[in-house]
């Protein structure tokens, strides 16, 4: 058959009563409910069922085939303010009981004793990032917001930066039931490392109602503190790998773990299959927690056209998995780099000592590329030149530059050998240029080169 939820009106006395009176008489009607099953139940601070004073009237039959019902309670009057009362709605085939408060808010039943005797308080913790998370290309990492024993699963949680809501970069968890501990939600914001070096003040802002069904409101604003707590942040495959190796190599490093044992991290595709994921050697971090890098390869074709990867985070010291998605940035206003390369100065040359042959890379975005040295057309190691990182040249459009110093003997340069600047960025024709210079000219000349692409790449099918 066919059910109908109560509509609840609590009953007090008229405005015309005598405000001296001593009992007082309040009750509960309940309307338009079906099945005829239906209990009132009635609950103060220090009783979480009163069985005195209580009267209850028939359930009556409408016209529309529902029920309505009605009971009362009469109390001193200086513990009215503190009494709550119930109706427990009994429908079988809607898995069992519904309670409500005498104002139609349905009330999880696990709650009711710990949240009617005030048992659990409300909580906020608030974790801010250690210097140290920062992470390239996008120097941002996040602050955390906990709250946990909420007694309604009715929450909002809002973000503020300087007083102003922030309505980006939010990724919140919850409300989750924790059965007799109530609710609890977990949000985190991410933030750049220039707000957060110039002070600017966060605070994360819940409110919510308690079982009085009174406002909750909790605010923290977010400071420097001594606890640390899990966290994942993910590093996009760099452009090298992309290019040399033919696949993507996806890292998602795991912060402020405090054993390695128990922890499992797994890379899963957006269809949810694992992928082979190998778990790096665990780092000190400064804090004395330590970091552990998980990997994973895909096609480069895959990772460039978009494809969601997840990094799903398990560890004791997490109350449910961490997760965190991975895809490729679109990027507006990308520009492919002017190469430039220059000999070593003549002032340098004369003191027969070394030699630095420059290459200067201007005037790209974004700002992940490589820069490799060939001598002769042979790749050089990398220990025998300087790559600086890319740096911001202008933000409107935004253009980044980077240069590299390749240091070698005043005798190699004398020699006649000639030296490519190879430079490897997504935006360009061909994804790679390069620029040669050798002492006979002074100046840069072209010189057929080859990379040597790996030949474990992966195939992609």
């Amino acid at each position: 058959g066919s059910a109908a939820a109560p509509s609840l009106f609590p009953l007090v006395n008229s405005c015309g009563a005598d405000t001296s009176q001593d009992p007082v008489t309040v009750g509960c009607l309940a309307k338009d409910f079906l099945p005829d099953s239906i209990t009132f139940s009635w609950s103060d601070n220090t009783n979480p069922n009163i069985t005195d004073g209580i009267k209850k009237f028939p359930s009556v039959l409408n016209p529309a085939g529902t029920y309505t019902a009605a009971a009362q309670l009469s109390v001193s009057a200086s513990k009215v303010q503190e009494v709550y009362y119930f109706v427990v709605f009994n429908v079988d085939h809607l898995n069992g009981n519904m309670l409500f408060m005498c104002d139609n808010s349905v009330v999880p039943t696990p709650l009711l004793l710990s949240c009617m005797l005030e048992a659990l308080e409300p909580s906020m913790t608030i974790r801010p990032p250690a210097r140290d998370q920062f992470l390239e290309p996008n120097k941002t990492s996040t602050v955390i917001c906990s709250v946990k024993n909420l007694c309604n699963k009715a929450v909002t949680l809002k973000w503020l930066k300087d007083g102003a809501e922030v309505s980006s970069g939010i990724h919140t968890v919850g409300p989750v039931s924790r059965g007799l501990n109530g609710y609890s939600l977990s949000s985190e914001l991410t933030v750049l490392e220039k707000d957060w070096d110039n002070d600017r003040v966060y605070s994360c802002k819940v409110e919510s109602k308690n079982f009085k069904f009174s406002s909750i409101s909790l605010c923290l604003p977010v400071i420097e503190d001594c606890f640390p707590v899990i966290n994942a942040l993910l590093i996009p495959p760099n452009f090298a790998d992309i290019y040399i190796l033919k696949s993507a190599i996806l890292t998602c490093r795991v912060i402020n773990v405090q054993s390695t044992e128990g922890l499992n991290v797994i890379w899963k595709r957006e269809d949810g299959t694992e992928l082979h994921t190998s778990i790096g050697e665990r780092k000190l971090q400064s804090n004395g927690r330590f970091s552990v890098d998980a990997t994973a390869s895909v096609c480069a074709d895959e990772w460039e056209r978009g494809d969601k990867y997840t990094c799903e985070v398990i560890d004791s010291e997490l109350i449910f998995p961490l997760k965190k998605i991975l895809t490729k940035q679109p990027v507006t206003n990308s520009h492919a780099p002017s190469v430039y390369i220059f000999p070593p100065p003549a002032e340098q040359l004369a003191l027969r000592e070394a030699a630095t042959v420059t290459c200067l890379v201007k005037s790209f975005n974004p700002p992940d590329l490589f820069i490799k040295w060939l001598s002769n057309g042979e790749e050089l190691n990398a220990s025998k030149y300087i790559n600086t990182q890319p740096i911001q040249e202008s933000s409107q459009p935004l253009l980044y530059f980077a240069y590299s110093t390749l240091k070698i003997s005043e005798q190699e340069w004398n020699a006649g050998n000639t030296y490519t600047c190879l430079v490897g960025h997504e935006k360009l024709p061909l994804q790679v240029t390069q620029r040669t210079v050798d002492k006979s000219t002074g100046k840069p000349t072209l010189v057929n080169v080859s990379l040597v692409l790996s030949d474990t790449a992966n195939t992609c099918y």
